[in-house]
């Protein structure tokens, strides 16, 4: 997973470092063209000799021949140099020197001073403190190579360089900290925004008022496709609500032509076929009105709605040979904040369900926990644990000889969503199936 903060730090500080690069090359290169160049020769050589001056036990003045003055010397047939401390002096080609600008002074104190002279006859002119000591460094005629210029430079140049460095380091560091919580802020905005839509109405709801530039054709596409997607459900919801209405109608009139067969066998076959239909398009009729509408929301007590279902259930219960049992666990009193035509529609689903795989003679088990938790278990042959995940799909029955429509679930699911609550298929230890239907706490003054 590529990280957005990173890859712009990393981009930035490539860039903050080739602008950096780029300024010391720029001020090198303006340094290198708007000197004289035997100014410039002169300079690096001065300093070169002054990196070798040395006073002896005896306090004589001396100067090292170091490597960098070994090479000049040898590549700059014209070379002269002159080294003083106002008591001492050693010099180098005397021959070749000119009249210097100024009297050097050798038996007293000279003023500190620096002297640059162009042209023709170049030369370098230095006063410096070394050792508690006044020297004066004269050179000219002096040709080092571009190494030693370009270290001569570089070396100059070192701490204004540094200096430059962290300042532009820390004026980076800054832009890239307020980037990038600039960029994360707008982001994190927008992911606000989306987790608010509600999936029912999943409509393009993402700001764009606030919305930077660069982001704006991944909103605008993503509300885009909100809306495409919503349009879809919005067809698909009145398409079933549509097909259903359109078929309970000649459902009803065919159940009356039914019922007036003589043929008793034929009658009762077609009325279960015409009762399996009614029953589907029932479903889906439910199904298309809990997709569609609002619910409103009070705050109920599961218990008695558990108890009311199943008074209202009890013919169906005793026509199928069969016992309910109602246990209630904990707090009775406790509320959950639902829409009780559709509890009252997944409880009776439930033990709907659980009549029709339970076995001859069996007791169907509802138990409600705390006021938020209803669990409808039966004996029936059970549902493996690999097969449980997709029972909550439409027209999933468990076997092709079952009676159902295979929406029961599918409906449960749905209602459980609208309420933010969930459903759980469990097995049993000795058999059979328990589901599990959890509303969330009602929440205080709610």
């Amino acid at each position: 997973m590529t990280s957005l903060s990173r890859a712009l730090t990393i981009r930035l500080s490539l860039l903050g470092i080739v602008l950096l690069t780029a300024f010391v090359g720029a001020v090198f290169a303006f340094a290198v063209m708007t000197e004289d160049p035997g100014t410039v020769r002169n300079d690096v050589t001065s300093q070169i000799i002054q990196q070798g001056v040395r006073q002896s036990p005896g306090n004589a003045l001396q100067v090292e021949k170091t490597a960098g003055l070994a090479r000049i010397e040898r590549t700059s047939p014209g070379l002269w140099y002159l080294v003083s401390d106002g008591r001492s002096v050693v010099e180098y080609a005397p021959e070749l020197r000119p009249a210097l600008p100024i009297d050097i002074r050798l038996d007293g104190p000279t003023i500190a001073a620096q002297m640059r002279v162009g042209g023709d006859n170049a030369l370098a002119f230095d006063v410096i403190e070394k050792d508690d000591n006044r020297i004066i460094v004269a050179t000219g005629g002096g040709r080092p190579g571009w190494d030693l210029i370009l270290g001569y430079f570089l070396w100059a140049m070192a701490w204004p360089t540094l200096a430059i460095s962290v300042i532009f380091g820390l004026l980076i560091a800054g832009a890239i900290a307020m980037s990038v919580s600039y960029i994360s802020e707008r982001l994190r905005s927008a992911a606000e925004a989306a987790a608010k839509i509600d999936p029912k109405a999943p409509r393009g709801l993402l700001p764009t008022e606030e919305t930077p530039v660069e982001l704006m054709p991944l909103t605008t596409a993503l509300n885009a496709a909100l809306d495409q997607i919503a349009g879809n459900m919005e067809a698909q919801r009145r398409f079933m609500n549509n097909v259903a209405h359109e078929l309970r109608t000649p459902l009803t009139v065919m159940r009356g032509r039914i019922e007036a067969l003589p043929n008793d066998q034929m009658r009762l076959a077609l009325a279960t076929d015409i009762s399996r239909l009614t029953t589907i398009v029932s479903s889906m009729l439910q199904l298309a009105r809990l997709h569609s509408t609002e619910l409103p929301f009070e705050p109920l007590q599961l218990n008695t709605i558990a108890r009311a279902v199943l008074a209202d259930l009890a013919p169906l219960v005793l026509d199928n040979g069969a016992d309910v049992e109602l246990e209630e666990q904990g707090d009775r009193r406790s509320q959950i904040k639902a829409n009780e035509p559709t509890v009252r529609a997944a409880i009776a689903n439930l033990v709907d369900n659980a009549l029709r795989h339970a076995q001859a003679k069996s007791t169907i088990l509802v138990r409600v926990i705390d006021g938020a938790v209803v669990e409808v278990s039966d004996d029936g042959v059970g549902i493996p644990a690999s097969d449980r995940p997709q029972m909550t799909e439409p027209f999933n029955r468990m076997s092709q000889n079952s009676t159902g429509a295979g929406l029961g679930l599918t409906i449960v699911r749905d209602i459980m969503a609208a309420h933010g609550g969930t459903l759980t298929i469990l097995g049993r230890p000795q058999g059979g199936t328990t589901v599990r239907l959890t509303f969330p706490p009602r929440e205080i003054g709610g």
